[in-house]
């Protein structure tokens, strides 16, 4: 049985997003990249100030960007691989 696969990631240097595509590559699946709807600025991802954008929603559980383009058929895929930069 053949299944439908995603990989759907998140990069804001690049690296994560080289990781999913050779994923993908690797196993045949389609690849979808997060982008958030208001991008991010060099300053909004300074994870080095406490009051940059991308510090203050990582550590905010609730304060999570809005995404900027959503899968409409998600429901396709019987596995999705989700990739995001650790810190």
């Amino acid at each position: 049985m053949s299944k439908n696969i995603l990989v759907a990631y998140f990069s804001a240097s690049g690296i994560t997003a080289k990781a999913a595509w050779k994923l993908s590559e690797a196993i045949g699946a389609d690849l979808h990249e997060i982008k958030p709807e208001i991008p991010y600025t060099r300053a909004d991802l300074n994870w080095m100030d406490k009051k940059s954008r991308s510090s203050m929603e990582m550590n905010d559980p609730s304060s999570r960007p809005a995404i900027a383009e959503k899968l409409p058929d998600m429901e396709k895929y019987d596995v999705v691989f989700v990739g995001f930069p650790k810190l």
